[in-house]
Formats: structure tokens, sequence, C-alpha cells
């Protein structure tokens, strides 16, 4: 008998999907050696905006005046026999040399070189370092100075403290947290997809893709962190999106195609109107959740945009993997996909009006008031607290209290009469103004309301008045070479409403002649990242709307569809940042979450907003598209709504439960703003999956009727011809078997709550 030979275009077939598997494959190596040392290359700061002027008049200071702002503290301590001992001053002489070695770390003033009473507290004496360089190459000096001379133990205790020892403990706490949040994502969500897939080869894709997302997008971020300064914290977004956006889209891709193969069709065709119905969710919604990240784009802070940059990069190896690697992955595998299987699945799938979340979005389109009422009852009450946010910026509260950095600089703040953080510096580095006109100046600042004194080269001025003149040598530190500093001390709160008032009332002193001058410290910073924040706020939100609305009327041809997303989406997020203000500034649950209560990050609400808005429109383009796929081919809404919500519910709730534990998992980090923004999104995302689309949803759907898909005419006649459509040409397939009808159903079928 002869054996028939494969064509050649059959061969191709069989060696396709190999080749994108392993051109798959070759991509997560090239990523993985692209991302290598990533952790390295990232920063910790980024909250100020880089043309205000309190940026402009720190380096100014720092030019002018280097030794005026040291950014490194060592805290040289004797508990037995106090900081005057031989042993301290050997200490103390020790780490002298080891800093004059280091070409880029200079020592500005020292308790044991001159003993100043503003250096020393109990039996404890202070060393101030100048760490020159910018974020990274100071914080790399610093952890070397850290390495060879921390000893927070020993007889005589060494501690570091200052910014740039906050940063570096902050990127090292980052780094671990990192790995302590995935050991408790990874395993949580591989165990939810065995339960969701019944079966551990399916589960296993998800993750497979989830990988190859997460390496990809380190990879892109470390790219870009050799051209522009990226924020380490975007690490914790790529790791936590990545996980939660590679199951998403497996979940909606897997889930069709097993549902097309369950109906009968063959592997190619269910494949085919994968593509063409959840392939194409896919892509409308990755491009709603990369808009809503790419608003951060337009904001100064590389903190914001960084989360943009990281956020992009993870949508796109999300939609691409689950759009090219996916199918060959489930053509190679095939009927095996449900190997290694939790018990045995059915062989007719319950219908998807009568699964949970279809009968529970059929007594929401029959009962919208009951059930929407109190759940815009709960939203509005979670709001409430927001009314009362009050903003800062990331200081040494947001690390354990136990870190070495945190409490060393608590204890400059407390003890000593060194580095007063609340003073307001105002500097000129062209100064063209007399003495008596620099004198004149300095009185009229110490006028200003909430300040107690002022210093400069002219003496100390209280009330308008001098009270002492300082020797030749201090004055030399506030006045050299046509530059001149004044340092205006207060006992406000920088970061507080009556700290910004203060940094207002001192810029609209007028200083003399010709002069210009910089205002600059933590309240002056205050004032200016709200004001650039609050600057380009309505642009990034116009931008977030208009692309929402946008795609979304191109998925769905309605106007009032998208205008409910919007709404919906935005009294939710209100919800959550009200909540946040209420745990985080507030201190409840502090002692349970094991975090310091402090004024919110100015940045954050942003953040939160950005990310939860188009998380959430994830899951509005998964519901939305199935209620118009089933309303496209029966014409009857409330069929369409409860097998819409009943196909894609049990999706959005696995898809939702497994995203959120991925920023749950960001509560056992150390660092209170990570700790944050995990639960604000994790909770963001829960309430809208159970809560927005759940209830929400079909009881809006409910009361507008009919109108749920119009639009004008030019509008309907622009979406025949551009619109995106989540449907397939109808093909003939196996119909799975029909359970018996009650008389009950029977009923519901006429009143169209059944299919």
């Amino acid at each position: 008998m002869a054996t028939s030979v494969p064509s050649r275009s059959d061969r191709k077939k069989r060696r396709g999907p190999w080749f994108t598997l392993l051109a798959g494959l070759l991509f997560l190596l090239i990523s993985g050696a692209a991302s290598a040392g990533v952790l390295d290359n990232l920063k910790s700061g980024g909250f100020d905006d880089p043309g205000s002027d309190s940026v402009h008049a720190a380096s100014a200071l720092e030019r002018a005046f280097p030794d005026s702002q040291p950014n490194l503290v060592i805290l040289v301590k004797d508990a037995r026999d106090g900081v005057d001992s031989s042993r301290a001053s050997a200490k103390a002489d020790d780490i002298d040399r080891t800093i004059d070695n280091t070409s880029s770390a200079r020592v500005v003033a020292s308790y044991f070189e001159t003993p100043d009473k503003a250096l020393r507290s109990g039996d404890a004496g202070l060393i101030l370092v100048r760490v020159d360089g910018d974020e990274n190459e100071s914080m790399r000096t610093a952890d070397e100075l850290h390495e060879k001379l921390s000893d927070p133990d020993g007889a005589v205790s060494v501690s570091f403290g200052g910014i740039t020892a906050i940063n570096n403990d902050m990127n090292k706490q980052v780094e671990k947290d990192i790995i302590a949040a995935e050991s408790i994502a990874v395993p949580i969500t591989l165990l939810l997809l065995v339960i969701v897939f019944r079966g551990l080869i399916a589960a296993l894709l998800p993750m497979l893709l989830a990988t190859l997302t997460i390496v990809g997008a380190l990879a892109a971020v470390n790219v870009a962190a050799q051209f522009t300064s990226v924020s380490v914290f975007a690490v914790n977004l790529i790791t936590a999106l990545g996980l939660g956006l590679s199951v998403d889209y497996s979940l909606l891709i897997v889930t069709r195609y097993r549902e097309e193969r369950a109906a009968g069709r063959s592997n190619a065709d269910a494949l085919r109107v994968t593509r063409a119905t959840a392939g194409r969710t896919v892509l409308v919604s990755g491009a709603v959740v990369a808009a809503a990240l790419a608003a951060l784009l337009v904001f100064d802070q590389y903190f914001l945009r960084s989360f943009a940059l990281a956020g992009i990069a993870v949508v796109a190896w999300a939609v691409l993997g689950s759009l090219l690697l996916l199918p060959p992955a489930l053509v190679l595998l095939g009927d095996r996909i449900d190997a290694l299987a939790l018990g045995r699945r059915r062989t007719a799938p319950r219908p998807a009006a009568d699964t949970f979340w279809g009968r529970f979005g059929a007594l929401a389109f029959r009962r919208p008031a009951l059930l929407a009422t109190p759940v815009v009852a709960l939203l509005l009450v979670m709001a409430v607290p927001f009314g009362g946010a009050q903003f800062g910026v990331p200081d040494e509260r947001v690390l354990p209290e136990d870190s070495e950095s945190r409490l060393v600089t608590e204890a400059v703040r407390d003890d000593f009469g060194a580095g007063d953080d609340r003073a307001l510096n105002v500097v000129s580095t062209d100064w063209k103004g007399t003495d008596a006109q620099l004198a004149t100046y300095s009185a009229e600042l110490s006028k200003t309301a909430e300040v107690t004194q002022v210093t400069g080269a002219a003496g100390v001025y209280e009330d308008g008045t001098k009270v002492t003149a300082l020797p030749a040598q201090t004055a030399a530190g506030f006045q050299k070479d046509g530059a001149v500093r004044l340092l205006v001390e207060t006992d406000l709160v920088p970061y507080s409403d009556e700290g910004g008032d203060l940094a207002r009332d001192i810029r609209a002193v007028d200083p003399p002649g010709d002069s210009e001058v910089l205002v600059g410290g933590q309240a002056a910073q205050l004032v200016d990242i709200t004001h650039s924040i609050a600057g380009k706020l309505p642009l990034a939100l116009i931008l977030i709307g208009l692309f929402s609305l946008l795609l979304l009327f191109l998925l769905t041809g309605s106007v009032l569809m998208p205008i409910k997303a919007l709404l919906f989406n935005t009294l939710s997020l209100v919800g959550i940042l009200g909540s946040a203000v209420w745990i985080f500034q507030d201190g409840h649950l502090s002692e349970s979450l094991g975090f310091t209560p402090s004024p919110l990050a100015v940045s954050m609400p942003v953040l939160i907003f950005c990310i939860a808005f188009g998380l959430s429109m994830d899951y509005e383009v998964f519901l939305v598209a199935r209620i118009k796929e089933r309303f496209d081919r029966t014409g009857d809404l409330a069929r369409s709504v409860r097998e819409g919500l009943g196909g894609s519910g049990p999706v959005i709730t696995a898809a939702a439960a497994i995203l959120a534990v991925s920023f749950f998992a960001m509560l056992s980090s150390g660092v209170s703003l990570i700790k944050m923004y995990g639960l604000a999104t994790g909770l963001a995302i829960v309430l809208d999956a159970f809560l927005v689309r759940g209830v929400l949803v079909p009881a809006f759907m409910r009361a507008v009727g009919p109108y749920n898909w119009w639009a004008p005419a030019p509008l309907k006649a622009l979406h025949r011809r551009f619109g995106i459509r989540e449907s397939a040409e109808e093909e003939p397939r196996t119909p799975a078997p029909r359970t018996e009808q009650t008389t009950t159903d029977v009923q519901r079928e006429k009143t169209g709550l059944l299919p």
C-alpha cells in the first residue's frame, strides 16, 4: 500500500507553530540578558519637577555652597564612656581617613574636629558628609562607605542616615520586597489557575506567558534607564501587572478556545473564532490599559513617567504574547491541554445564562434600584475621607521603623540642632545688592508670619530685628563670589498646608534691586510638586477620557456605554482614594499592616488612579464585548446581559482574583508607598470586578433600555466603517445538549430572562 507523503504546505503548517514558539524562547533569552542588573540602573527619587524653583534652588546651593548641603549623616555613639572618649575619637579618625581616601566624598562638619553643640546629643556625635555625583553615583559611594564603616552594634556604634542613605535603604528594601511579594503571588496564582482551568497543563500557559512578559518589560526598562531616569518602584508594577495581565489575556483566549472546542468546532476553526472574538477583545483591552498608563507621560516627574514606560512595555508584551504565542501552543497541545486535569471535565459546559453570574446579572437587571443603590452608597461613603487628604513628599517614614537610615535621620531631627530640615533656603547666585540691602532683606523675611529666625551673612534676625552677628568664618559660608544664601527657620511642619503657605509668603517678599532669588526646602518642594501635578492633571484626565471613549465606542457603537464606564470607574476610584486616606494618612490599620501614618505622597493618587482606571476598563471591555456579541445575534437586551455576564463573569472573577493577589502581595513590603499602592490597586480591582461589573453595569443597562447602543447617525456610520466587533462568522457546529426546561424557565424565556 502506498504511503501518502505530506505536501510542502502541510509540512510548513506543522513547523510553523514550532518556529513561533522557538522565536518566543529566543526573545526570552535575549530579554533575560538585556534585563541583567536592572535594579542597579534605577533610581529612588523622581518626585520633583526638574524645572521647579525648589529644584533650581537646590542646584544653586550645590554649586555655590556645596558644604551647606550634606547628604550623608554618620552618627557615632559610645554608650559606655560617652562621645568624648578615646575610643569614639579613634573611630572618628578612622571615618575621616576613609572618607578622605574617597574621591567623591568629603567631611563638611564633624563634632570630633570642631566641637559644636549642634553636632552633639548625649553620648552621640555627628559627622556630616557631602557625597558628589548624581543620585545613582552618590548612592553607590555611600553604599561603599557604609560597607566599610557601619557598625550599629559595636562598642562605638556607627550608623548612617541622610537622604543618600535613605535612598540606599529604599532600593535594597524594594529588591527584597519584590522577591517576597513574588514568593507569595506566584504559588497562589498557580493554585488558582489550576482550580480555574481544572488542570495543570492549561494553568502553566499563563505562567509561561507571564515569565516572558515580565522579563521583556524589565529588559525594556533597563534599556530606557540608559537614556533617562527610571524609578525603581516601576519594577513592582512590572511584576504585578505582568503576572496579572498575562493571566487575564490567557484566561480570555484559552477559555474561549475551550468553549469553541466544546461546541463542536475543529481545532483550526476554534482558533479562528478565538482570534476573531477574544483576540480582538485582548487588543482593545490592551489599548485601553496602555492609554491610561500613557497619560502619566504628560507629568514632569520621572517617578510617574517611569510607571508609564514600564506599564506600556508590560501591556505590549502581554498582548503580543497572548496573540502570537498562545495560538501555536494551543495548536500543538490540541486536546492535550486538558491533560493532568483535576477530576473529569464536563462534556457539555453549563450554558452561560445558568451560571452564578448569569443568574446574578439577571437579578440585577430585574431589580436595578434594589441592588445598585447600596453599591453607590458604599462607594460614596468610602470617598468621604478623600476630602480631608493631606499631601507630602516621601521621606524616611516610608521605611520600616527599625531601618538604620530612618533611625539616624529621626535622631538628627529630634535630638540635635544640626541640619534643620524644616528650614527654607533662599539663594541667589547673582546677588546685586549691597550689604545694607542684604540686611534689610533678611529683616523683612524675618517679619513673615511663622518665621522664627533668618540666618545669613548679615547676621541672625528675629521679627525684623538683628539679634546677633555671625563670626567671620561662619558668615563666609553664607556669602561668597557674588552668591548669597539665607536660612529661614520655622516651627511649622514642612509638608503641610501651613508650610506651603509660608513658602509662598517667603517668595512674595521682593529682593532688592535686580537680584533674583530662589526659594528651596521641603515646604517649597511640596508647593512646586503640587503645582506641577495640578497643572498637568487636567490634560492627563482628558487624554484618558478621550482614548477610553474612542476605544469603547469603536467596540460598542454606543455613546452612552463609554460615558457610563467613565462615570462608574471614576466613582469607584475616588472611593478607593478615600480608603487610602483613611488607612495610610489617618492611621487606621497601621499596626496591623506595619507602617507609619503620614500625608499621602502627592504623586500617589495620580498613579493609583491611572493604573486602576486602566485595569477597570480592562474588565469593562471583557464584559461589554460579550454582551454586545450576544445582542448582535439576538437583539434581546435581557438575554444578552444574562448570557454576556454569565459567559464573561467567571473569566472576570478569576482574572480579578488573580490580579488582585499580585497587588495584595505588595502588603508584605517594608516600604509604605508600595503597601498603599498594592492595597489600593488590589481593592480597586476587586470592587470593580464584583460590584461595578456585577451590579452597576446590568442595572444601568436596564435603566437606559433601548438607548444602550444609541449613537447619532454620523457616529453610527463611523462605527459601521471602523468599528471593532467581537464576533465571527458562524460556522456549523455540533450543538451542546440542552437540558429540559421547567415551566418557570419557559415563563422566564418569554420575558427575555433566559436564552
